[in-house]
């Protein structure tokens, strides 16, 4: 129970590693907000959580919409007390030549991957300031770090997310909020099932590339993200954690 008596909020939760994330803050006894656009689904989450002894509610949100997160930020607290640890994994991805890429596509890749994780990084920090610190979690991607084709908006949020992290991380230190991110490689999540139903990526391509030799599970990103929002990790802050099989480190042919 590593995570008893605090309070998180996992944003992206109505499917994959957003959703085992806030399975597994549950079983280590924290209290979760679940929060999405499908409402539907993070209710059924929730009344899973809570059937299993668990503490769980579910919210709405559009984490592009400033307002939208202020308003679970304050649900939140104004039920529980408090906020001890907040998950920002709401994100959006996307292939397309960049010299046809579309301005609405580059906007929304923009405003969800990295205008989201400010505004849930600042509304969360408001309120966890006053209550003596807490702890945020940036999921973004080893697509932040390296670079692919085709997928300029994905990689510049992704980049930019990791940068946020670091800056805010030496920033709130003094006022005990550790920044910390997982940079997740290719994971097995509805998302990247369906690019790879549709012939868009390779399965087995991604299989030779990483030196792991497979694609990752949403189970292998629980472990860092339990570790970061617990007390066993009090002096890490700013780091930006790769979980990809190898892939970043990898660099031969």
């Amino acid at each position: 129970m590593r995570l008893k008596d605090k309070v998180a909020i996992v944003t992206g939760a109505s499917k994959g590693i957003g959703k085992a994330i806030a399975i597994a803050y549950a079983k280590e006894g924290a209290t979760v907000v679940l929060a999405s656009r499908s409402i539907d689904l993070l209710e059924r989450i929730a009344k899973d959580i809570k059937a299993d002894g668990g503490e769980a509610m579910a919210l709405p949100l559009d984490v592009r919409n400033p307002e939208s997160v202020n308003d679970v930020i304050e649900k939140t607290v104004k039920k529980y007390g408090h906020l001890d640890i907040l998950v920002n994994n709401a994100g959006v991805s996307m292939a397309h030549p960049s010299e046809s890429l579309s301005a609405k596509d580059w906007k929304n890749a923009l405003e969800t991957d990295l205008y989201g994780v400010f505004y849930g990084c600042q509304a969360a920090a408001r309120v966890m300031i006053p209550h003596g610190g807490g702890c945020i979690i940036n999921v973004t991607s080893m697509y932040g770090i390296v670079a692919a084709p085709e997928r300029l908006a994905y990689c510049a949020s992704k980049a930019a997310a990791n940068m946020l992290t670091k800056v805010l991380a030496a920033e709130w230190a003094a006022k005990k909020i550790r920044v910390n991110a997982i940079a997740p490689g290719y994971t097995r999540t509805e998302l990247v099932e369906g690019v790879i139903e549709k012939g868009m990526i390779s399965l087995a391509a991604i299989e030779k590339r990483t030196p792991m030799g497979r694609i990752g599970e949403v189970g292998d990103m629980v472990g860092i993200a339990v570790y970061m929002a617990s007390d066993e990790s009090s002096f890490m802050t700013g780091s930006v954690v790769n979980v990809d099989g190898g892939w970043v480190a990898y660099g031969y042919l």
